[in-house]
């Protein structure tokens, strides 16, 4: 069960299939819409991208015996690694139809239940900060006398935060500078992208 995961299982390279937790079809389309929009593609690039090497093998075959990729002369001393892919014709017409589906090209999304279940095990510990803190953390910034007392508060309540005013305000550079101050010296792990009812959801722009 998910809500049983740690949050270094969580972030344990899948071994099979099965570990990845999504349809199948969603990371061969990923592969599908690589290879139509970049030609013939090394297994090295491939692994690259998705970022699922324990599976890529298993996904690569399968689609070799559906006839949708077909393997080119590459650099054999290297090789799985030196393998070149390219689609086949019944692979372009898959990856025109899986591009009309979506246009993301990256590593394979999570699943929402283990982003939510990362997202909560992240956010556990209570963020405590200071006056002092917010007032170093935004030193190099010139602010209202009272924004440092009011900032502080509205971070400690762990409730999500908006931030407005006109363009050029030093609205980013703020959200930036609070940012860093909330991770501090702990790196806060998110997903590239993430599925939920078969759509993929980009979360970080690479």
């Amino acid at each position: 069960m998910v809500e049983n995961l740690s949050l270094a299982e969580l972030l344990k390279q899948p071994k099979t299939i099965e570990d990845i937790d999504i349809p199948q079809n969603i990371i061969l389309d990923i592969i599908l819409r690589l290879l139509y929009s970049e030609g013939n593609v090394s297994f090295q690039r491939i692994n690259k991208v998705i970022r699922v090497p324990n599976v890529l093998d298993i996904l690569l075959e399968w689609m070799k015996s559906e006839h949708l990729v077909e393997t080119l002369p590459g650099q054999p001393e290297l090789g799985r690694w030196g393998y070149v892919y390219t689609l086949s014709k019944e692979g372009e017409l898959r990856a025109r139809a899986a591009l009309e589906r979506s246009q993301y090209i990256g590593p394979a999304p999570v699943p929402i239940h283990y982003y939510n279940r990362a997202i909560e095990l992240q956010t556990q510990e209570k963020l405590e900060v200071n006056f002092s803190d917010v007032e170093k953390s935004l030193s190099d910034l010139i602010l209202p006398p009272d924004f440092h007392r009011r900032i502080g508060p509205a971070l400690n309540s762990g409730s999500s935060m908006f931030i407005y005013g006109p363009s050029g305000n030093g609205k980013t550079t703020i959200a930036h500078a609070m940012a860093g101050l909330i991770a501090q010296a702990t790196p806060i792990w998110l997903p590239y992208a993430l599925t939920a009812g078969g759509q993929i959801i980009q979360v970080v722009d690479r």
